[in-house]
């Protein structure tokens, strides 16, 4: 029997004020943040979200690719109306990445973790990202659109080959077949949670869960930014979810996630 998101079931587990206010549910798409997209040149209900059972163009951060077998993972993008200044447009990543962490950790009790500022890991493997593009257009509120993809019933054998970072799903982890469904209407209560905290202007209690969370803290390592690499050790995340780095002449520079990325 094939293991189908069904808007009614994710919808029957809701309690959320904006995120889930509309579910779609694409069979196949060339990538939700595609159909997203042209959602957002219309009428839209606030926290309206997309999702795909198969993308045939599924993107990551960076230009990278992003795959996952259908049926057997979440691909979605949230249409979120909202307005922040631009200094802090790496917190939104930064709270979605906190809101995955924390659900996986709190339905499936896995050890869940942050590599700044986008990927979601388990014991060194990459189990989702989040991708984060704004759409803007004169006169009109910007509008967000956050991609999540996040493998959840893969099997070894299905995993991509050579990639950026071993892949792993929450299945394997968690040895046992988990209910998407379910999984689902958990990931989107725990983003509107978040999503109110960030619309409140918490962010320091984003940030402060977001470090606790993440593995690149006291990291020795080299971020690209502007065309020039920088090598020193992480020591912090700033109030607007920069990468702060003590450079080896004892310089502390802060890296934004949009145009800053970690040299593998």
């Amino acid at each position: 029997m094939i293991d189908r998101l069904s808007p009614e079931e994710i919808a029957r587990n809701l309690k959320t004020k904006i995120i889930g206010s509309t579910i779609h549910i694409h069979e196949q798409t060339t990538s939700t943040m595609d159909s997203a997209k042209k959602l957002a040149r219309t009428g839209f209900k606030n926290g309206t979200v997309i999702f795909a059972e198969e993308q045939t163009h599924g993107r990551g951060r960076s230009g990278h690719s992003w795959s996952c077998q259908k049926y057997k993972g979440l691909l979605l993008t949230i249409l979120l109306k909202h307005t922040i200044q631009p200094d802090y447009l790496c917190l939104i990543t930064g709270t979605i990445s906190v809101s995955i962490t924390e659900t996986i950790r709190e339905t499936l009790k896995l050890p869940a973790e942050i590599k700044w500022p986008n990927d979601i890991l388990i014991y060194g493997k990459k189990v989702g990202g989040v991708l984060v593009a704004l759409e803007k257009e004169p006169k009109k509120q910007p509008v967000f659109l956050i991609g999540i993809g996040i493998n959840i019933n893969t099997r070894e054998k299905e995993l991509p080959g050579q990639t950026r970072l071993p892949a792993t799903s929450l299945a394997i982890e968690k040895k046992e077949v988990i209910n998407r469904n379910l999984f689902a209407a958990a990931l989107l209560q725990d983003i509107d949670k978040w999503y109110f905290i960030l619309k409140n202007e918490h962010y320091r209690y984003i940030t402060e869960r977001w470090k606790e969370f993440c593995i690149t803290i006291g990291e020795k390592l080299t971020i690209t930014d502007g065309g020039k690499d920088y090598t020193g050790k992480v020591i912090d995340i700033s109030n607007n979810g920069g990468l702060m780095l003590r450079l080896k002449n004892g310089e502390i520079k802060t890296f934004r996630g949009g145009s800053a990325t970690i040299k593998s």
